[in-house]
């Protein structure tokens, strides 16, 4: 990072591997969640990752995506007065991911 105003660059926050139940709006502010497209509208998915659902709210067009589909999503946590909104940033598809796998070197850790 530089202080020249011409060059200035933003570092953004890590985002966290959370669960969707495991979300804390006053903490988390970038987090990555990893679960199946269970519903979705023109800028809208409803994500299920095993704990809990939760809808996902992009600024472009996400039609193009299948229910059923898993994916992993990078997402801002923005807290409202009563509990939060995800705000998608980036979607990864996980086409062939091996989740069984995934979630047993998880559970090793």
């Amino acid at each position: 990072m530089t202080n020249d105003s011409n060059n200035f660059m933003r570092k953004r926050k890590a985002a966290v591997e959370k669960k969707i139940t495991d979300i804390q709006p006053d903490k988390d502010i970038r987090v990555r969640l990893l679960g199946t497209i269970i519903g979705m509208g023109n800028s809208t998915l409803m994500l299920d990752d095993g704990s809990s659902q939760i809808e996902i709210i992009f600024d472009q067009d996400v039609s193009n995506m299948k229910q059923g589909q898993l994916i992993r999503v990078i997402a801002r946590i923005l807290p409202l007065t009563e509990g939060f909104e995800c705000k998608g940033e980036c979607i990864q598809l996980l086409d062939g991911f091996d989740i069984e796998l995934y979630k047993s070197a998880c559970n090793k850790l």
